[in-house]
């Protein structure tokens, strides 16, 4: 991220010019993108993972103190690498790489990049159909960038979408485990 810390700071100034109509453009990127992983998972269901009876090592439900900050700091993982993951697919793979000769070329290198971000996501779903909808989000997050030309866009767009599933679930299973008990 070093390498990037030049063009992460060009680009936050610029974002911030117009502060609360691009992170109200971020909000409406990050709804945008789960109705979209909605409408693909409609479309290509991710088939049923069988249960392998395997117990969680830490599960929300029953976890306390130590335990339970230790998943709200694990929970920091899908956090962080979303500056790496939009660093490198969007402005290096999408942009430096010289795909722009022709528009086909670009068309390709579009949904070519879209497709292998899906698919860094495999490990997520199990499945080649579970990847899908993240093929789709990597190309709706590259036709942001290329419209928008910021990176903080797509970075801010992917950051929300995670916080939320990520601390929203285990907040959520936290509140309503201490409401039953």
């Amino acid at each position: 991220m070093i390498l990037y810390r030049p063009l992460l700071a060009q680009h936050w100034r610029i974002f911030r010019t117009r502060f609360w109509r691009n992170a109200a453009f971020v909000v409406a990127g990050a709804i945008a993108m789960q109705i979209v992983v909605s409408a693909v998972r409609a479309v290509v269901p991710n088939p049923a993972q069988p249960d392998d009876g395997a117990e969680a090592l830490l599960d929300p439900a029953t976890a306390a103190g130590g335990e339970l900050a230790l998943l709200f700091f694990l929970a920091l993982g899908p956090l962080a690498i979303v500056m790496v993951e939009e660093a490198v697919f969007r402005h290096t793979l999408l942009v430096k790489l010289p795909l722009w000769g022709s528009k086909a070329l670009a068309v390709a290198g579009v949904l070519l990049n879209g497709a292998i971000f899906g698919a860094i996501h495999y490990q997520n779903f199990g499945s080649s159909q579970g990847t899908v909808p993240f093929m789709v989000v990597g190309v709706l997050f590259n036709l942001v960038y290329l419209w928008k030309r910021n990176l903080w866009h797509v970075i801010l767009m992917h950051l929300v979408n995670n916080f939320v599933l990520t601390y929203g679930a285990l907040i959520l299973v936290v509140v309503l485990r201490d409401a039953v008990s």
